[in-house]
C-alpha cells in the first residue's frame, strides 16, 4: 500500500466576490470537467467545494493524494544510489551511504536516544514513504550531493572541479536508464 500524501490548502480570497464570468468558468471546470466516479462521489466533490466558497479567508482545508509510488522513478533513484555507493570509498555499506544521504536531505527527525539527541532517518519504503515525498527527498539528495561539504566528503582526494565533474558523471543516468 502506498501512503497517502497530505495537502494543506487555505482559502486566500472570498471567491464570492469573483466577477461572475470567471466564476462561470470555475464552475464549469470543476463541476463539469471533474466529476465523481458514481452518484456518491459526485454529492462528495460538490460538498467539499461548496464548503470552501463557503469558507473564510484563512480557513484550512487538509486533503490527502493517494497516488502509487512510481516504479521507474524509484528504480533509478536506487540506481543513482547504487553508482554512487560504487564510485566512492567512505562507506562500506550501503546502507550508511543511504541514511547520511537521508541525513543530508533532512529525511528524519531528531529524537532522543540514550539521553542524547539523534537524527533518526525515516524510511523511504513504499508504505512509509508517498510518491510526492519520494521526489522531494530525491530532490533534497540531489542539492545535497551538489554541496561542496557533501561532495569533500565522498571523494577528499579529488580536486574539486573533479569532485563536480565525478557527481554529474554519476548523477546523469547511463542511455540504459533514459528509456526507463
Amino acid at each position: 500500500m502506498t501512503k497517502a500524501s497530505p495537502i494543506l490548502i487555505a482559502k486566500h480570497h472570498p471567491i464570492e466576490r469573483m466577477p461572475e464570468n470567471e466564476l462561470a468558468i470555475v464552475r464549469r471546470f470543476l463541476f463539469d470537467g471533474i466529476r465523481g466516479l458514481d452518484e456518491m462521489h459526485d454529492r462528495r466533490w460538490h460538498r467539499i467545494w461548496s464548503r470552501i466558497i463557503k469558507a473564510d479567508v484563512g480557513e484550512v482545508f487538509h486533503f490527502e493524494s493517494l497516488v502509487d509510488r512510481s516504479g521507474p522513478f524509484h528504480r533509478r533513484h536506487m540506481a543513482l544510489e547504487q553508482r554512487l555507493f560504487d564510485r566512492q570509498e567512505r562507506w562500506g555499506k550501503l546502507a550508511h551511504l543511504r541514511n547520511w544521504l537521508k541525513a543530508g536531505a533532512g529525511w528524519g527527525d531528531y529524537e532522543l536516544v540514550k539521553g542524547r539527541m539523534k537524527f533518526v532517518p525515516r524510511s523511504t519504503s513504499y508504505e512509509a514513504c508517498s510518491d510526492d515525498e519520494m521526489r522531494e527527498v530525491h530532490e533534497s539528495m540531489l542539492a545535497f550531493l551538489r554541496t561542496p561539504l557533501a561532495q569533500h566528503r565522498l571523494w577528499p582526494h579529488l580536486t574539486s572541479s573533479q569532485r563536480f565533474d565525478m557527481l554529474e558523471g554519476i548523477v546523469e543516468p547511463p542511455e540504459q536508464d533514459v528509456a526507463a
